[in-house]
């Protein structure tokens, strides 16, 4: 598309592979990449535009960022990637569909648990300056020392999904009230997992917050308690049906996202 990006750029490149240029316009971006490099021209879309919103906690009044984006430049529908429980929120301020249907067009990989996996509590993910919450809670369990429980860092999905399948219950912490990756990861590997963190963060999916593999806790007492409970019973931990993630196929997405 170009360094900045443009619609002009996006058009000539369709036309060039002779496709039709009142395409869908699947605007995936954040409000980092707003601020920083925002797409411009959309106006001159000949078809429709969905701009798919992530990571609403990048930097200050990311809401505002998005609907000052908006106002800018027009789409016809927005959809949230990973904060359903700030859809209602954003009905309110915008003035296009909005709607949050998870996991949208992520696939993620699958894994095949092993037969014997490690009874520990497995935490994959960054402990940065920029996650002091995780950090926290990863170092208040080392410390206790209640649990049997591994930290990990990965280079790639695909490993964190088969380090996934050689434990039998893994620890997602989420940010900034948000339904990341790690959820659908964790599930597309075949194993159960707890989160740290409120039920509401699945806003009105509730079927995600309620599936058999999906347990949370909001304490660190209380994640204990529940963690111990399920390692004291292995055999019907490792009974627990996991599911893989409610896919939608494109075409389907498309059409319930610019539902009015």
């Amino acid at each position: 598309m170009g360094t900045p990006p443009s619609v002009e750029a996006n058009g000539a490149a369709l036309q060039q592979r002779g496709l039709d240029r009142r395409a869908v316009l699947l605007h995936y971006t954040d409000p980092f990449l707003l601020r920083s490099a925002p797409l411009r021209g959309l106006r001159h879309w000949p078809g429709p535009r969905l701009l798919a919103c992530g990571d609403l906690h990048h930097g200050n009044n990311p809401i505002e960022v998005l609907a000052a984006y908006l106002e800018a430049e027009p789409h016809d529908a927005v959809l949230l990637t990973f904060n359903p429980a700030l859809v209602a929120e954003l009905r309110q301020r915008l003035r296009v569909p909005v709607r949050s249907l998870p996991p949208t067009f992520f696939r993620y990989p699958s894994a095949v648990p092993v037969e014997r996996p490690l009874l520990q509590l497995l935490h994959v993910g960054s402990l940065g300056p920029h996650h002091p919450r995780r950090r926290e809670l990863v170092t208040g369990l080392q410390t206790r020392g209640r649990l049997p429980f591994r930290h990990a860092s990965t280079s790639s999905p695909e490993e964190a999904a088969a380090l996934y399948a050689q434990h039998a219950l893994v620890l997602n912490v989420p940010l900034n009230h948000d339904l990341n990756h790690r959820f659908f990861e964790v599930m597309a590997a075949g194993v159960p997992q707890v989160v740290f963190g409120d039920p509401g963060l699945v806003g009105e999916h509730r079927a995600l917050a309620e599936r058999p593999d999906v347990f949370w806790a909001s304490s660190l007492d209380e994640l204990e308690e529940l963690v111990l409970g399920l390692f004291a019973e292995p055999e019907q931990l490792r009974a627990i049906p996991v599911a893989p993630p409610p896919y939608w196929e494109l075409k389907d997405l498309l059409k319930a996202a610019f539902a009015p």
